[in-house]
């Protein structure tokens, strides 16, 4: 058996290509006649090989939404609504993810949480804070933080959150991921309050301070609303 070796900076002569699914290694090997002959009455021996190396593979991890949208029925004091919270992949939620569709990981998804029943001129709602678990429970453990007090997890630069606590309904977004080491399944949970339209109902955020939310009102009866991906 031969055994020779090489690296990057000395190849010894190894050629070496690529196609879609493998790393293909060429050389030769050949005989080489002592110094002090100087002559010989057998011919060099060349040996050409191969060796075929198939290329790791990269997975690509899909997710389904299991449900279109989620939809809760909510009495809250004087209100009697309905909280919908559907999934969309596009910057004008128009395109709602379906059973079928298809996320891959890092995609951008964007979740909209609206009303009706609600009287716009009087009531807004503000999204208090979204996480996602790997198990049904919103209390079950590892929890990632989407939302916290009404702001974007300032650990997770993907995360925006758009129109909170300016209307009957909000938006937030973030890249798509996974628990690691789990089932594969994310579960989205989220918190609301409702706010009278005339306080001032925005979430402050200031860039590197604290989070904080706005003050709350004699509404603020919470809604709990939650949804599933899996692979």
């Amino acid at each position: 058996m031969v055994t020779f070796s090489f690296n990057s900076s000395n190849s010894c002569g190894t050629v070496v290509t690529t196609n879609n699914s493998q790393v293909i290694y060429k050389n030769t090997i050949m005989t080489q006649n002592s110094s002090s002959d100087i002559i010989t009455r057998h011919d060099q021996v060349y040996i050409d090989f191969s060796c075929v190396q198939t290329q790791a593979d990269i997975k690509t991890e899909t997710f389904r939404i299991r449900d279109s949208s989620v939809i809760q029925h909510i009495t809250s004091g004087v209100w009697d609504y309905t909280l919908t919270m559907c999934a969309t992949t596009d910057v004008g939620h128009t395109q709602a993810a379906q059973s079928s569709t298809e996320v891959q990981l890092i995609q951008k998804i964007r979740v909209q949480l609206k009303t009706d029943g609600l009287d716009g001129d009087v009531v807004v709602v503000v999204t208090d804070s979204c996480w996602a678990t790997d198990q049904p429970s919103p209390d079950s453990t590892p929890r990632y933080d989407l939302i916290i007090n009404g702001c974007a997890n300032p650990a997770d630069q993907t995360v925006q959150v758009e129109d909170n606590g300016l209307g009957t309904s909000n938006y937030f977004s973030f890249s798509m991921f996974q628990f690691t080491g789990s089932s594969g399944e994310v579960f989205l949970h989220c918190e609301l309050h409702l706010c009278p339209k005339q306080n001032n109902c925005v979430p402050t955020c200031p860039a590197g301070a604290r989070r904080r939310r706005s003050a709350r009102s004699k509404y603020e009866g919470e809604a709990f609303i939650s949804m599933a991906w899996t692979h």
